[in-house]
């Protein structure tokens, strides 16, 4: 094996090298002045940078640098344009530089496998073709500026509740198809400097230890040479990461980890050369993104944090939110607003006024500025009066706040209500409860439609939300979360500055209960079984034949289009070539204004038997055209766009027979269909249970086992605990009960709150309490002792003896 760095290496001792493999502090590696190695810095960021500096909140909630909050992933996913996400992260990439940071930790592109996910406001989408392809685009904008990203979180990390310890469960083909994926594109096209591991089990196996996963996936079969990190506090056992192809641990772990690999290497459990590699890696990272900043600085010149030109990255956030937020409904063409109307303007809810603009955990941004929906309004000097309407709480409806508004509606008012979802409903640590709104907001909206046929809803979420009164409003705008530039944004589309483009990157059914994973999400937060299979978001419900409210890729427009003309490039595709179809369509606008229109392009297997998707997106092209004008659209297909994962062969394969392509404005919305013969291998008839050949009901226990080829048994947890275990698992033991008290005043001083049901406090709450004994050293305030956790285990387990044995050996 040829080392880049060999010479470097050979000239560090044992311990430097093992010290290198583990990070100096929360954002920084290890640096070593007297072999000329740097330090290098990270910075969460996947909208925007939370760069700390040393010195600052070592949690990292509430203190980092100004920056530039962007739209969230929920949004931009939206966009569906892929330069548009070049652009964002350009941009990013450029505050970094400013920053002295090195890379960038995003994007996220775990699929939204449940609407309930608390971190799902990060993540792209529920389709692994959109997430792959927007994440490699951002990828591409943020390290064109000489910036180093981390894709994130490999793998199947899809819930939030139990993260350190839960183990995802699936057959291999739901693995490959649809959650790896979202990676492969990135990975291949990209090339992220660095790949960030999971916290989660996967088969039993933690990710950052995962043989199958790291190396035999992601090194080999991906293609990726660079840095594979953990993600913080994820690491488990370091001689096993190491030996399965990870290199770098956050924020570092020298309390547990280091002298095991040291004693491993000394043993000959572990090979030096191992190590050697991890460390040649993580040297490359470092000596390449120094010289890439070297490089950036010669061009643009000295930078500082005050280099950057915060007014026009604030026009940037403002753009990439307009071309995202999508409008779901605009009944009677209510939409858009005329400035010179002599309807009043009533606005009432108070997300009006104090905007939901990002979401809750390791992403929140300190903004420049943040501008609401009022301020949007007064900017356009629009006159309107304002209601608060509702309490952002799940209290009972204040009759008060309600009856100001509705007292106040007359019969042609226009009224605008911003509803959402309050920060301590969505964030990184746990998941929703639910999908609804607070019920006061549901109620307050009911009542309004009941005194005007002209109620306007916007919503502010990172996530789907019920609408109960969907059928009732004039309009629904949905914003998602729309960063700093959001009050702007929404001004402009709602009084038709610019036609609204934006496209639904999930599907939003009518009620919680008709998505495929309802009845066993968050149920059993230990093994969690991916019974749905291949079966996600738009999948399961084309598949079953479900109505939903919206679906996947819906978004209406101020203008129309019209789609003809489809023909392809070949009449068939073979597996044993490198074969391209080329697709092309004309695309119209016969409507009245000038819009943008994503024609998408959807795959169908002919003759579909067995367990198969009815469609999947496999392409998708946005383009502007003003009214009258024609345009010829080509999107490209290639052979590996055509493969699925066989169970039986273990590998991707192109199926003999055919396919058909879609071209529409949204997975239910399809124009033009052409067919393609395919040549490659007969399908057999997979031993699959019935549910997987027809979803129809939701799956059992004993089906998913069948379809796995394994017994899937509970785990349970408790006493004898030990330094695996968390503090939520040994929280009811009587004698945790002072431990429970003084966590609670180390937490609140830790993020600068009194207040428990302050999100930030939840969120730093929730991460200590489901992180393991072992692991918790490495994320709580200065770095808790290793006998300090161990005496912890003791207390819970009733053996105070060995507790305090272990206290005054340490004085």
């Amino acid at each position: 094996m040829v080392l880049k760095y060999q010479s470097l290496i050979s000239s560090m001792t044992l311990e430097e090298k093992i010290r290198l493999t583990s990070g100096k502090d929360n954002w920084r590696t290890v640096e070593m002045k007297h072999l000329e190695i740097p330090k290098i810095t990270v910075s969460d960021g996947p909208h925007g940078l939370r760069h700390q500096e040393e010195g600052q909140d070592h949690l990292g909630i509430n203190d980092s640098n100004p920056a530039t909050c962007f739209p969230l992933a929920c949004l931009t996913a939206a966009s569906f344009d892929e330069d548009l996400l070049h652009e964002m992260g350009k941009a990013i990439g450029y505050e970094a530089l400013c920053q002295n940071v090195q890379v960038v930790l995003g994007p996220g592109v775990n699929i939204k496998r449940n609407p309930l996910c608390g971190r799902n406001f990060e993540y792209f989408s529920e389709d692994p073709c959109l997430s792959s392809r927007l994440a490699t685009a951002w990828i591409r904008g943020v390290q064109s500026m000489g910036v180093g990203t981390s894709l994130k979180h490999f793998a199947m990390n899809n819930q939030e509740s139990n993260r350190m310890k839960s183990d995802s469960l699936a057959d291999r083909k739901t693995m490959h198809d649809i959650y790896l994926k979202a990676f492969e594109g990135p990975v291949k096209a990209a090339k992220p400097y660095t790949v960030m591991a999971s916290y989660n089990l996967i088969d039993g196996i933690y990710a950052c230890e995962h043989p199958y996963l790291l190396g035999d996936v992601l090194r080999k079969r991906f293609g990726f040479e660079g840095v594979l990190v953990t993600d913080w506090g994820a690491m488990n056992d370091k001689v096993k990461s190491l030996q399965a192809g990870l290199d770098l641990e956050m924020p570092g772990g020298a309390v547990y980890f280091d002298e095991e690999v040291k004693e491993a290497i000394r043993t000959e459990k572990m090979d030096v050369m191992v190590l050697d590699q991890s460390v040649d890696r993580i040297l490359e990272l470092i000596f390449r993104t120094r010289n890439s900043r070297e490089e950036m600085l010669s061009e643009y010149g000295p930078l500082d944090k005050e280099s950057v030109d915060r007014e026009k990255h604030h026009e940037l956030a403002r753009r990439v939110a307009r071309e995202s937020m999508v409008l779901l409904k605009n009944e009677e063409g209510i939409l858009p607003l005329k400035k010179e109307n002599k309807a009043r303007i009533l606005v009432t809810g108070v997300l009006a006024e104090k905007p939901r603009y990002q979401g809750a955990g390791s992403s929140h941004i300190n903004p420049y500025k943040v501008t609401s929906l009022l301020e949007g309004l007064d900017g356009r000097h629009i006159p309107y009066k304002y209601y608060q309407g509702y309490a952002l709480t799940d209290g009972v409806p204040d009759e008060g706040l309600q009856e100001e508004i509705l007292s106040a509606i007359e019969e042609d008012d226009i009224i605008l209500v911003a509803a959402g979802l309050p920060d301590e409903y969505e964030s990184e640590g746990f998941d929703r409860a639910h999908m609804r709104l607070p019920k006061q907001q549901d109620d307050l909206i009911l009542k309004l439609t009941k005194r005007s046929r002209k109620v306007v809803v916007l919503l502010y979420a990172g996530a789907p939300v019920e609408m109960p009164w969907a059928d009732s409003v004039s309009a629904i705008f949905n914003l998602y979360l729309p960063g700093q530039a959001g009050g702007e944004a929404a001004v402009d589309l709602l009084f038709g500055e610019y036609s609204p483009s934006g496209k639904l990157p999930e599907t939003i059914p009518f009620r919680y209960e008709d998505h495929a994973t309802s009845e066993i999400f968050g149920v059993d937060n230990y093994e969690v079984e991916y019974r749905e299979g291949i079966y996600v978001g738009y999948r399961y419900f084309d598949k079953a034949e479900k109505e939903v409210l919206f679906p996947f890729g819906h978004g209406l427009s101020y203008t129309s289009f019209q789609y003809q003309d489809l023909s392809l490039s070949r009449k068939e595709i073979r597996m044993e070539e490198e074969d391209e179809v080329i697709v092309s369509f004309r695309l119209r606008n016969t409507g009245p204004v000038e819009g943008k229109e994503t024609a998408q392009l959807y795959l169908e297997r002919v003759n579909q038997e067995g367990y198969v998707v009815k469609k999947s997106l496999k392409g998708f092209r946005k383009i502007s055209l003003k009214p009258g004008e024609e345009r010829n659209i080509e999107i490209r297909l290639r052979t590996e766009d055509f493969c699925e994962y066989d169970l039986n062969l273990e590998k991707e394969v192109l199926y003999e027979g055919g396919y058909r392509i879609h071209i529409g404005s949204s997975s239910r919305d399809l124009r033009l269909m052409a067919e393609i013969n395919s040549i490659g291998i007969h399908p057999d008839k997979e031993p699959v249970p019935e549910y997987y050949r027809k979803p129809v009901e939701k799956p059992s226990r004993r089906d998913f086992e069948r379809l796995k080829g394994t017994w899937v048994g509970k785990k349970q947890s408790g006493k004898p605990y030990t330094v695996d275990d968390t503090l939520y698992e040994m929280k009811d033991a009587l004698q945790m009960r002072i431990v429970m008290r003084i966590l609670k005043r180390v937490l609140t001083g830790a993020t600068g709150v009194k207040d428990e049901n302050d999100s930030a406090y939840k969120v730093v709450y929730s991460m200590f309490m489901h992180t393991p004994i072992k692991r918790l050293s490495l994320l709580s305030p200065d770095k808790m002792p290793k006998y300090l956790g161990e005496s912890i285990v003791h207390i819970a387990n009733g053996e105070f003896l060995k507790a305090a044995k272990k206290m005054r050996e340490k004085k």
